[in-house]
């Protein structure tokens, strides 16, 4: 069977590592081949994995690109991180579909704050990346992003007890948890990654220290002023922080106690530091829980994110902060909250971290039982179910 990976096209990166991760489980019966763009075919190449040549630029035309792969590679099957054009080119090209979700595209959920947006997709641009599909291709275009993501079988990256499905999808077998979907940092596609060795050293010289991990993901790079604001008073209180948002104007006194790298090695970081501080990405609070790190989670004002903080929150296992666009007391909050969080010997931290680790114990069950060449052929099967019940005649009452 080949298989086609496709990330989504206004956020490759942070998409494309999830599909990596998929990818890596296939086995000799499979062929998977990635749609990305060109910056990244060298990188792919190197570790042995198949890429189709073309850019699949994030500016160009996604759709006109996936459908050029497909007649180039001819795939049996798509698999997607939540990419608006393959909505259609699953449609035109009759493949089956395998698409990724998460919290924010579950058929009825709702957001916990109506005045929240999706981080990648508004309903504006929903609208009108499907303007003419009908009058061009006579397909009907999605009216929200949870029929976007319409797929034969969905994978959800996470696990039960952290991406809630809506109650009317409890017992549905086509959505499939397959615990965090991360790769080793070696394998990461980063142009500038930084030396584990960096890393290790750091720790040492801060051994005596409290080691804070704050990132904030690929899609909010550099942060915001509030951010810091939070790395200077961490300084301040003496911790030792590893961070990908930059601070050129520190005191070299600081500078001993900061490092920082535009992209940073993960696994390796989150193996040392006692507190992560993050914006619950997609893919960033997996870590937290893999290697059982408390956290702190950073609001953004996106649903798909704030609701995943705040579940952790209810678990136990980290501390929501709403954003500082929409909470006057930030500041105040958070240090509150980090006093509390970074105490290792405290009552919360104690409890978050055997909680978290509860956690990791159900992610390490959900991944050994997931088995991605049949949710591969679950998804073969539903598709040509959905063909032959299209051809049907409808019954008249």
């Amino acid at each position: 069977m080949k298989i086609l990976f496709i990330p989504c096209e206004a956020g490759v990166l942070p998409h494309l590592v999830p599909l990596m991760a998929l990818e890596s489980q296939l086995d000799g019966r499979h062929q998977g081949a990635f749609l990305v763009p060109r910056c990244l075919h060298a990188l792919l190449k190197r570790q042995g994995r198949c890429v189709v040549d073309i850019d699949y630029a994030p500016s160009g035309h996604a759709f006109r690109a996936q459908m050029e792969a497909c007649g180039r590679f001819r795939p049996d099957i798509i698999v997607d991180d939540l990419s608006p054009a393959a909505y259609l080119t699953t449609r035109v090209s009759s493949k089956p579909r395998v698409a990724i979700r998460r919290t924010g595209v579950f058929p009825g959920g709702i957001p916990r704050n109506s005045a929240h947006r999706h981080s990648m997709c508004s309903p504006e641009r929903v609208e009108r990346f499907y303007k003419n599909c009908e009058a061009i291709w006579g397909i009907r275009p999605p009216t929200n992003l949870v029929e976007m993501c319409t797929a034969d079988v969905n994978i959800v990256p996470g696990i039960r007890s952290v991406e809630v499905l809506p109650d009317s999808l409890h017992n549905n077998a086509d959505y499939i948890f397959s615990g965090g979907l991360t790769l080793p940092d070696a394998l990461v596609p980063a142009e500038s990654p930084v030396s584990p060795a960096e890393i290790s050293a750091f720790c040492e010289r801060n051994r005596d220290r409290k080691l804070v991990y704050l990132t904030v993901g690929s899609i909010l790079k550099g942060g915001g002023v509030e951010f810091r604001e939070m790395i200077r008073y961490m300084l301040d209180e003496g911790a030792a922080v590893i961070s990908s948002v930059e601070m050129p104007d520190l005191s070299q006194a600081f500078r001993e106690i900061f490092f920082y790298a535009p992209f940073l090695p993960m696994h390796h970081i989150c193996g040392k530091v006692h507190l992560m501080i993050h914006h619950c990405g997609s893919g960033t609070y997996q870590y937290a829980i893999r290697y059982q790190i408390p956290s702190i989670c950073i609001g953004s004002r996106c649903y798909d994110r704030d609701d995943v903080a705040a579940r952790l929150e209810e678990l136990g296992v980290a501390r929501y902060i709403p954003s500082a666009r929409e909470n006057p007391e930030f500041a105040r909050t958070f240090r509150e909250r980090f006093k509390d969080s970074v105490d290792k010997s405290g009552n919360w931290y104690q409890s978050a971290k055997e909680k978290v680790g509860v956690l990791k114990t159900e992610n390490d069950l959900t991944a050994a039982a997931f088995d991605f060449a049949a949710v591969l052929d679950t998804a073969v099967e539903n598709h040509h179910k959905g063909r032959a019940n299209a051809r049907l005649p409808k019954l008249v009452s």
